[in-house]
Order: structure tokens, then sequence, then C-alpha cells
């Protein structure tokens, strides 16, 4: 009977992800892996058009579109 809840969180204290540091590890290196992939990669729109997300606990972006 829970409704959905969207979000990812890795916790605190207690309650922390014992996956947190490999998702860390797996984030950084698919990153890694984009930039090396397509050097040219930039934003494809103003840096100041990036939304953020207002409405959570934790920080991050609605969408960040790119374009090489």
């Amino acid at each position: 009977t829970r409704s959905t809840n969207p979000h990812l969180a890795f916790g605190h204290g207690i309650r922390y992800c014992l996956g947190a540091p490999l998702a860390r590890v797996e984030l950084r290196e698919v990153f890694t892996q984009l930039v090396t992939r397509f050097p040219g990669m930039r934003l494809a729109v103003p840096a100041e058009e990036v939304r953020q997300k207002s409405e959570q606990l934790t920080a991050g972006l609605v969408e960040l579109p790119v374009t090489w």
C-alpha cells in the first residue's frame, strides 16, 4: 500500500546504504568514460538554464542536456 517514492538516497548513520561506495565508484567511472568517449561534450543550453531540484532535501539536477 506504500506510494511510489522516486528518490535515490544513500541514507545516514546506521541506515547508510552499504552499496553507496560502489555506486560512487561506478559513477566516477561512467563520467570518466563519457568524457573520454565524447571529448567535445558540452552543455546544450546556457549554464544558467540548467534547473536544479528544489523540493528535495538533497541537491540535484532536473536534467542535464548535453551535446557533442
